[in-house]
């Protein structure tokens, strides 16, 4: 049984923070510099929008590659790895001399970040039962969750006070204060006696994932909750500014779906200690799917103003809130024997719904009617899929060619083994 009173180190805390944020930080904080990025470099701005590019299909490889490759050598030394090799980047980003040069140098950023999306959440799946690392991801999650309003914030005000260069520098100097604290005080978490005896295995490993009923329960709440959230991102600024609203003003709505978000991870993190994580994930996809109605509802009236949108997307994203890390939490530690494929595959399930929905938004017409469409479509395939597939993992296994899952991970809160 599950212990939600196992203690959580500080210090390990603050590295899961940082090894959650990091990629997903970088990916923003250059934003408002892209002007001055461009100016240096002697490129276009498009030129560096483009970098943009290869740095998420570099984060979705990381989450692929490290996931099976950690479950075969440990997460520990992977970590510093993989962190290292983002500090390394991150420092090259800052010294550029060309945008070939940065170009790449993003691309290897994101594949050393990638490491702390997928590992972070292997880490707890190897430490903690289901309801104890769903009060981990539920504290670590709004850090993640204000990354996409306070990254650019802070961004921005580098860029202004030093130059273009800075952030990169911040990027490196907490990249390599996480690898110094994973050097001297963070012990390895999946000892030896656990791990694959081959990276074939592990790779292997995916396989099984991809035939679960039980993972895809899991996966597809946050393919499709990602969809909705970054095709908000993707759609909204053009819809804004359509409803006359000004560019200054639009920069701070992102602020109220970041406060939601982390609304939802509080109250979930509260409400994990007495109920199931099934449930409370039934809760987030009452509260997604209701926000997601009454928007279509509304958008299909076609509204000339932008506030239905801004605050209904708000709703939608309490539900968010509920439905990321309930279902990481759920997705690794019903795998505990794979924890690092299960969260690897998780995060490229994740960037796929993202991506999709970044393409689908680009062909739509930039208006509340359309777009509210695409969120209902979205809210409903995952509730359905959701309660079809729970249904599906919870009928008796029969036959020779049934998936067995891999019981949830034993509750402890015991320092895990030095490597």
């Amino acid at each position: 049984m599950d212990s939600t009173e196992a203690k959580v180190p500080p210090l390990l805390l603050a590295v899961l923070i940082s090894l959650s944020v990091g990629g997903l930080m970088s990916s923003d904080i250059n934003l408002p510099g892209l002007a001055q990025t461009a100016h240096a470099l002697g490129t276009s701005v498009s030129a560096v929008q483009a970098t943009f590019s290869p740095y998420l299909v570099g984060l979705l490889v990381a989450q692929l590659l490290y996931g099976p490759w950690s479950d075969a050598l440990g997460r520990r030394r992977l970590v510093i790895g993989g962190f290292s090799l983002y500090a390394v980047a991150s420092l090259a980003c800052a010294l550029s001399p060309n945008i070939a040069v940065f170009a790449a140098a993003r691309l290897l950023q994101a594949l050393g970040a990638g490491a702390g999306l997928v590992l972070a959440r292997a880490i707890v799946g190897d430490l903690y039962g289901q309801q104890t690392a769903a009060r981990v991801f539920t504290t670590i999650m709004p850090v993640v969750g204000a990354s996409p309003a306070i990254s650019p914030l802070m961004g921005g005000y580098l860029t202004t006070l030093l130059s273009w260069r800075s952030p990169f520098f911040l990027t490196a100097l907490i990249a390599l204060a996480t690898v110094v604290a994973v050097v001297l005080r963070v012990p390895e978490s999946l000892p030896p006696e656990r791990r694959a005896r081959r990276l074939r295995t592990t790779v292997g490993n995916y396989r099984h994932l991809l035939v679960s009923a039980k993972f895809w329960g899991f996966g597809l709440n946050l393919g499709m909750g990602y969809a909705v959230y970054t095709g908000y991102l993707v759609a909204s600024p053009v819809i804004f500014q359509r409803l006359g609203m000004s560019t200054e003003l639009n920069g701070y709505c992102y602020i109220s779906i970041a406060a939601a978000y982390i609304a939802g991870n509080l109250l979930s993190r509260r409400l994990v200690a007495r109920h199931s994580i099934d449930r409370l994930l039934v809760r987030g996809h009452l509260i997604f799917s209701s926000g997601a109605l009454v928007l279509l509802a509304l958008g299909l009236t076609d509204p000339q103003t932008p506030w239905p949108l801004l605050v209904l997307m708000t709703a939608v994203t309490i539900g968010n809130g509920f439905l990321f890390p309930m279902s990481v939490a759920g997705g690794v530690t019903s795998f505990s024997a794979m924890a690092g494929a299960a969260s690897g595959l998780l995060g490229a399930v994740q960037m796929a719904g993202g991506s999709f929905s970044s393409l689908l938004v680009s062909r739509i017409p930039p208006d509340v009617r359309s777009f509210s469409i695409l969120v209902a479509v979205f809210a409903f395939t995952g509730l359905i899929a959701f309660h079809s597939l729970r249904a599906f993992a919870a009928r008796p296994t029969t036959g020779s060619g049934a998936v067995q899952e891999a019981p949830a991970a034993p509750v402890t809160s015991a320092t895990p083994n030095e490597d």
